[in-house]
């Protein structure tokens, strides 16, 4: 333990703790407060407010009534006649849900029931596994798993105190910043272009990770790593030069190509895998629902997740081509505790445009809109400044149709408003609450992608799949598939919709495009170019007859339909299947790492029908391309 000394016009702090923790490992500090001259009057107290270690952790980071339990906090004077109570606040929100969640008891409030005199002393203690008069009686207090941020993950307790007792409290410097360490490196993640031209030299990322994806940003080991390219169809392999402290490599022939390390030290490989051909497109992944502190409820139980984080992490640590920050509101009014008011749009838009970097990273803004209809994720095509800030008639995505009819953007439903798995809903679910398909009668060409699957919530492509994330079901019609064969023409998009500023640790979409700039990619994304992935860069290259990816075809339904799809993933293929109007046409089992299939499908077509492929990997991850529509 460290131990640190602060001083105030009030008294001493003596703070004992260990500023340097790997994750996961335990926590514990105490606080010995000495008043000086004035000591602290009857009904003085010192308020501690203590961080998350994460968003919405669903454990108690404070609580005093369970002698046994983790995160115990407990006050005690040195003397018995000095008369302590002790008791735990939630963090303010406008927010009920996060009243509801334990991990909003982040604040202590000690209350000096007879006053401070001159020369007395309190001690306040947290965590640890010892209690007064029991040693090792308890669990251990842990912090969270999380460290990715560049410039390093810490954690800031703050402490005010109230000398009079009138509630006016000061703030004071008394404890330093707790620094979250990765664990060991377990992992190497490579990630390379999905779709290489023949004889175009490209550059593969390298990222040491721990056994929490933390990326341990300093390992000596890069560079002294060996890459190797493996042909997957034949035997051809070569290594990855590496000059100037890039990795970079040339593919001559077309094919399925992996990427791996050859002296790895017994580390784990996430493998890269490509598809060398001569195209005019590229595939580009990216996170498209993705939240910062800028929205309301995050920054009320924030982690950290700045904006400047997000975006660091985007490029740095996920590697992803393009991104999308979408925070969220209710409403367009100056309501900030529950809404995006003018400022936060604007610093939105700042935001975007700061990071957003030609050919490397692509940034759009955007917002996700909680509405009558159900939560809908906002994208801009242009900076934000391009934009007005919506007026406070623009209540539903309809409205944002209309609001913004001569600006370029789409709009991207999920699903999980009227999931199951809920215990109680919060005053702001409540006023949105209830599904109705009137809801969902008009259509916009700005509504051309929705949402399959988050690593928030789940997947939500059918009734009836498992739904193993935080929606355990959902309501009659609420799915994909459901308004697909209802007539919505909508591509397929897969996100993290994560919290704490860590975008592309899930879900994410990639899009075909000839460039990674705004304009390509967001004329891939509307033309529904799509692939949705739980997480691994699987890449699928699908056709029918000369028809690709996301295109509507008229007058061909009853001409027989040849299906092309090449793909290649991470692992080994468990199974592809053809999705016909929701239901499964063909199913072909592949038990290795490419696939080159052509299907054919000879029946008439009576009515409008689309087609999209699933693929799932051996492990269980699954990725989705959008449809093909014949109408």
């Amino acid at each position: 333990m460290n131990r640190y000394t602060y001083k105030n016009d009030s008294g001493f702090f003596d703070v004992e703790v260990q500023t340097e923790l790997i994750v996961d490992s335990e926590l514990e500090w105490k606080i010995t407060y000495t008043a000086i001259k004035g000591g602290i009057n009857q009904g003085g107290s010192l308020k501690i407010l203590v961080p998350p270690y994460q968003h919405q952790r669903t454990e108690e980071y404070l609580q005093a009534y369970d002698y046994w339990k983790p995160n115990y906090l407990y006050a005690i004077g040195e003397d018995d006649g000095i008369q302590v109570e002790t008791r735990i606040e939630k963090v303010s929100s406008a927010f009920n849900h996060i009243k509801r969640w334990p991990d909003s008891n982040r604040i202590a409030i000690i209350t000096l029931l007879n006053g401070l005199n001159e020369g007395e002393k309190i001690h306040i203690v947290f965590g640890g596994i010892h209690r007064p008069w029991l040693e090792g009686d308890c669990p251990p207090t842990r912090v969270g798993q999380l460290a990715f941020k560049k410039e390093g993950t810490y954690l800031h307790n703050r402490v005010w105190i109230d000398q009079l007792g009138n509630g006016n409290y000061e703030e004071v410097q008394a404890f330093p910043k707790i620094k979250l360490i990765p664990d060991q490196p377990k992992s190497i993640l490579l990630k390379a272009p999905s779709v290489i031209q023949p004889g175009k030299a490209f550059e593969i990322d390298i990222n040491v990770v721990d056994r929490f994806n933390n990326p341990i940003f300093e390992d000596d080991n890069i560079g002294q790593w060996q890459l190797e390219i493996e042909e997957l169809e034949g035997e051809k392999k070569g290594l990855v030069e590496y000059k100037d402290k890039v990795y970079k490599a040339v593919i001559k022939e077309e094919g399925f190509y992996e990427i791996t390390v050859k002296n790895h030290q017994d580390l784990r490989v996430d493998k890269a895998v490509m598809m060398c051909k001569k195209s005019d497109e590229k595939l580009f992944w990216g996170d498209i629902h993705i939240h910062s502190n800028l929205t309301a409820n995050i920054r009320d139980n924030d982690g950290g997740a700045s904006p400047k984080v997000g975006y660091q992490y985007a490029k740095e640590v996920s590697h992803l081509d393009f991104i999308c920050m979408s925070e969220q509101t209710f409403e367009f009014n100056e309501d900030r505790s529950v809404n995006i008011n003018k400022a936060t749009w604007s610093k939105i838009g700042e935001e975007a445009d700061k990071y957003y970097e030609k050919d490397k990273l692509v940034t759009f803004p955007g917002f996700e809109f909680h509405s009558q209809r159900g939560d809908t994720v906002v994208l801009f095509k242009e900076s934000l400044a391009e934009y007005p800030y919506p007026a406070a008639d623009v209540k539903d995505i309809p409205d944002v149709w209309n609001y913004y009819r001569d600006k370029e953007h789409l709009t991207i439903p999920h699903f999980h408003r009227y999931c199951g798995g809920r215990i109680s809903k919060d005053q702001q679910e409540k006023k949105y609450a209830g599904f109705d398909i009137s809801h969902w009668e008009l259509s916009s060409e700005n509504e051309r992608l929705a949402e399959v699957f988050s690593s928030q919530w789940g997947r939500f492509e059918y009734g009836g799949h498992p739904m193993i994330l935080k929606a355990k079901s959902n309501v009659k019609g609420n799915t994909l598939v459901d308004f697909l064969n209802r007539g919505k023409r909508w591509g397929i998009t897969a996100s993290s919709d994560g919290h704490d500023g860590n975008p592309g640790y899930g879900g994410v979409t990639a899009v075909y495009a000839k460039g990674l700039n705004r304009e390509e990619i967001y004329r891939g994304l509307c033309s529904r170019k799509t692939i949705a992935s739980t997480h691994p860069r699987i890449v699928i290259d699908y056709s029918i007859n000369e028809y690709s990816i996301g295109e509507v075809v008229s007058g061909e339904r009853r001409k027989t339909k040849i299906i092309n799809i090449k793909a290649v993933a991470p692992k080994d293929i468990k199974q592809i299947e053809i999705i016909k109007n929701g239901e499964v046409h063909i199913k072909e089992a592949i038990d290795k790492q490419w696939a080159k299939l052509e299907l054919r499908d000879s029946e008439v077509i009576e009515e409008d029908t689309y087609y999209y492929v699933r693929l799932t990997q051996i492990d269980g991850h699954i990725a989705w391309t959008s449809p093909i529509w014949f109408v």
